[in-house]
């Protein structure tokens, strides 16, 4: 019988079979890294455009840190300048209601009476003054409560009798003045809006 030695042509095959493989695995291995290459930039791609995102987003968050900051001190500003308006407000009304009360109890003072200390506080004003007579302190206060006045209240909290004596230039003493010293209070009565 005839022996053929058939293992130089199965380890031929057997090394193409292996070769086929070996190249299938490289083939494969080849995929792999060019996939994980693309996949790599694809996703670094991707990163770049989210961070050049986020810069952009956080200059404009920036911006408007800027900006909010900027209308806060406008804020401040106007809230000031508005505070500034409305005392300025106050104070004319205070101007113009003092004025009036002023006037009112100028317009009530009889003759030989005079006010030393006029003390206004909230809605109370207490007159410290003098006059010639008990009369004239009477007729004073009378007016001050009269019908259609600016007083809701008056009330006289001291009266008595002093003496004032003055010295001339030489150093000789005058002759004495004497005069009814008084301490008034008053009460204003709530004043609407429109006066």
């Amino acid at each position: 019988m005839i022996t053929l030695n058939l293992l130089p042509i199965k380890e031929g095959l057997k090394y193409k079979k292996q070769l086929k493989q070996f190249m299938l695995f490289l083939v494969v291995i080849i995929l792999i890294i060019t996939g994980n290459i693309v996949f790599y930039l694809h996703h670094n791609t991707l990163v770049e455009q989210q961070r050049l995102k986020v810069n952009k987003l956080q200059k404009d968050v920036n911006q408007y840190k800027n900006l909010l900051g900027d209308l806060k001190k406008e804020k401040k500003k106007r809230e000031e300048f508005l505070r500034r308006i409305n005392a300025i407000n106050a104070l004319e009304k205070l101007k113009k209601n003092l004025l009036k009360t002023l006037d009112e109890i100028n317009r009530q003072i009889p003759d030989k009476t005079w006010l030393i200390v006029l003390d206004k506080k909230n809605n109370k004003i207490e007159l410290k003054g003098g006059a010639a007579s008990y009369d004239n302190v009477t007729r004073f206060v009378a007016s001050l409560m009269g019908q259609g006045n600016i007083f809701s209240k008056v009330e006289i909290k001291e009266i008595h009798s002093e003496t004032y004596t003055g010295k001339l230039k030489q150093g000789k003493y005058t002759q004495a003045l004497k005069y009814i010293a008084f301490k008034i209070d008053c009460v204003l009565k709530e004043r609407k809006n429109n006066e």
